[in-house]
């Protein structure tokens, strides 16, 4: 039950305009002074409100009582009253004018105003300002109406904030008339919190409104959980029903939903509209690039081969060449194969074709406006701007991924390069790769680099497979092992798995492969013991080393390891920082969890925390090294923060290690796929290091992942 205070702001501690959280010094109606905490608007000093919530202690500042709701009291003051008018609220009442109001209407001054102006006519008010008044005040009395009137549904006040940013003066109207609108209309508020706010607003739960949102949240929650970019009818309803809880034909309100194009229906598959647009300009943008033929021919090309072998001691194999020849003389041409099988090899040589054939010098600055090295990952194209000694940047930063969260490169102001290769394609989920193609000019030759065999991208559709199954782009698949991988197990193993031919008696360890069957109550203090060892050779725990794991959950998961690790190898826990069930501290490995354009850190990014401490407003703040970029997070950011000693296999897409450490065990058996196993095998750059059941190798490596339900292929096959 809710507690009760009623005071008036004596000053304002820390307010963040944005957010509207609020740290201010009250006095209440006994003359204490108190602290208040929560989302609120700026609220009038010396005006008595009655705030609702709960007294709380903090660590570090003491007793304090946290806001859920508010209303302007009926208790109130005459020097608190003209302070209100005199506010900056309203225009021209200075505190002179305001006495002279207060003077002249007495304690219910604002209500006499609303109900009429003209009360102030012996003050020879105009009729404008008269009306610009009554106006003013309206609009805050109606601001605190409707904050009291969403607090009422359980919104808190920084989303009651957005709602009225949102609706204005409709913020009501429009919640009562369908609360559901908030799931595409306010960021943060999903199907959960918006069929909450139903329920508090009386709203049945087979009520038409609820049922229709209820399937588009379990389209886009089962979209984005498989990476499907179609439905089929029955797992749609089957998903719908889980949702409502409650027995109802979902037919009709399907059809409805078809009827306004909120889902698209084609042939028997269903799709949400934004899914549906996306992937069919894909498909024309992708065919558009394609057309045309390249300046350059297959028999220049074999020329400057020839001398590129004398000249670097170099033996490119057969399918190498045609390789390297196919992605220079096609406008769109794709280049797959595992690790170990010269894919990096085939790039360097078409940068320096490529720059030969139109004169271009690679070290000249004014190369990088025509030629742009690109990886879904800030680590995949740091690794790839390593090997081939060229500028590379993720997709985002080269399409100009801002502050705001837009782009800057669009179809209307298309990238200026004339070559782009990209790596890591596997990555690239369909709205990345619309927002990439749409912004690329007609006359831009493109070099798309993967492996098709690793996992796809966390967000629906298969980009680089259905480009590659389609057969409409040209395609060279790498398959031989080269001389400098033959020798490793690694590799071996990784190929093995790949095609499913993995045996469990010819499983070995040797030279840098390390398998090691061992007891689950084993697993985690050999997975700590494994990396003491590393650090002892001289490897580095944030660069170096990386534990990967399927799963979050249980005591061989993500979140027990990173405990674990944090306890072993950050022992002296400088300055801490509570962060939900999270505690940091300085020299935490942590890794970023979503793209943040304002901080320049993208998704994926790991970090090492440098510093944590106060800012001039007494606010926690930390900040992190991400391969030398400092990015300063206040606490409320760190909810796409986590620690990263241990990390998912997903997230460890487009990176490289030179150790990874691998758990192993029967908790993980759902999780095991042949992709992700496969995805985990090639992260390994020079030792990997797998524990637990060994059992699990060879299940995981016949286990395939059920196929993502995408129609792109066959978009681009057909017109």
């Amino acid at each position: 039950m809710s507690e009760k205070l009623v005071a008036k702001i004596e000053r304002y501690i820390f307010r963040n305009d944005e957010s509207a959280y609020t740290i201010a010094k009250v006095l209440s109606e006994d003359g204490d002074e108190e602290i208040i905490v929560g989302y609120i608007p700026m609220l009038m000093e010396d005006t008595y409100y009655e705030f609702f919530g709960e007294w709380i202690n903090h660590d570090k500042y003491g007793h304090q009582f946290k806001i859920e709701s508010f209303k302007k009291s009926e208790l109130q003051s005459i020097d608190g009253l003209i302070s209100y008018l005199s506010s900056s609220l309203f225009f021209g009442i200075g505190p002179v004018t305001a006495t002279k109001i207060v003077d002249l209407l007495g304690i219910d001054a604002v209500k006499k105003i609303i109900e009429d102006p003209n009360v102030l006519n012996p003050l020879k008010f105009s009729s404008e300002k008269k009306a610009r008044l009554k106006a003013e005040l309206l609009d805050n009395e109606y601001n605190e109406y409707t904050l009291v009137k969403l607090y009422g549904f359980n919104i808190g006040g920084k989303t009651a904030m957005k709602i009225i940013d949102t609706y204005g003066l409709l913020a009501v109207e429009k919640l009562e008339e369908n609360p559901y609108d908030l799931i595409t209309d306010i960021s943060g508020i999903g199907f959960i919190k918006a069929d909450e706010i139903a329920e508090r607003m009386g709203i049945l739960k087979d009520d038409p409104r609820r049922i229709k949102a209820a399937i588009l949240y379990a389209f886009e929650v089962f979209s984005n959980s498989r990476g499907d970019i179609y439905l089929n009818k029955e797992l749609l309803f089957k998903q719908t029903l889980a949702i409502l809880k409650v027995e109802v034909d979902l037919e009709s309100f399907l059809n409805e939903l078809i009827e306004k194009e909120q889902i698209i229906l084609e042939e028997d598959r269903y799709y949400l509209k934004y899914n549906y647009t996306i992937e069919v300009e894909l498909a024309k943008e992708i065919k558009r690039i394609n057309q045309g033929s390249s300046e350059i021919t297959s028999d220049y090309v074999e020329a400057i081969l020839s001398v590129i072998e004398i000249q670097n001691a170099i033996e490119y194999t057969n399918l190498q060449k045609q390789a390297i020849i196919n992605a220079l003389t096609n406008k769109v041409a794709i280049i797959t194969g595992g690790p170990g099988t010269g894919k990096t090899t085939i790039i360097a040589a078409v940068l320096e074709i490529y720059s030969q054939f139109y004169n271009l010098n690679l070290v000249n600055e004014n190369t990088y406006y025509q030629i742009a090295l690109m990886a879904p990952t800030g680590r995949a194209a740091k690794r790839m701007e390593e090997v081939l000694d060229y500028p590379a940047k993720t997709i985002h930063r080269h399409l100009g991924f801002g502050y705001d969260g837009k782009f800057s490169y669009s179809k209307d102001n298309p990238l200026p390069f004339n070559l782009i290769i990209i790596d890591e394609a596997s990555m690239i989920d369909v709205f990345l790769a619309h927002k990439l193609f749409s912004s690329i000019k007609d006359n831009t030759k493109i070099v798309i680099v993967g492996d098709q065999d690793q996992l796809p991208s966390v967000s629906p559709g298969q980009v680089l497979k259905d480009l590659i199954d389609s057969k409409t782009i040209n395609t060279s698949k790498l398959k031989e092992i080269h001389r400098q991988a033959i020798n490793s197990n690694i590799i071996k193993l990784a190929h093995q798995v790949n095609i499913q031919q993995l045996d469990y008696y010819n499983l070995n360890s040797g030279g840098d492969l390390f398998l090691a069957n061992i007891n689950f109550g084993d697993v985690a203090k050999t997975i700590v013991s494994q990396v003491k060892g590393a650090l002892s050779q001289g490897y580095d725990l944030i660069e170096d080393i990386q534990v990967l794991i399927p799963m979050y959950r249980g005591d061989v998961g993500i979140d027990n390891l990173n405990l674990l690790m944090q306890n072993e190898f950050n022992k002296e826990k400088v300055n801490p920082l509570k962060y939900g069930d999270k505690e940091y501290y300085e020299n935490d490995k942590v890794i970023q969890l979503a793209n943040d354009p304002e901080r320049g850190v993208m998704n994926g990014d790991i970090g090492k925390v440098i510093k944590i401490g106060k800012d001039h407003n007494n606010k926690d703040f930390m900040q992190i090294d991400f391969d030398g970029q400092i990015a300063v997070y206040d606490k409320e950011a760190l909810k796409d923060i986590s620690l990263a000693y241990a990390m998912s296999i997903h997230k460890s897409q487009g990176s490289e290690y030179k150790i990874v450490i691998m758990p192993l065990v029967k908790q993980h058996t759902h999780m095991l796929k042949k992709e992700l196993l496969y995805t985990a095998i090639t992260r390994a750059k020079q030792f990997l290091i797998i524990v637990g059941d060994m059992s699990l190798l060879v299940y995981a490596a016949n286990n395939l992942a059920e196929a993502r339900k995408t129609t792109l292929k066959k978009r681009l096959i057909t017109n």
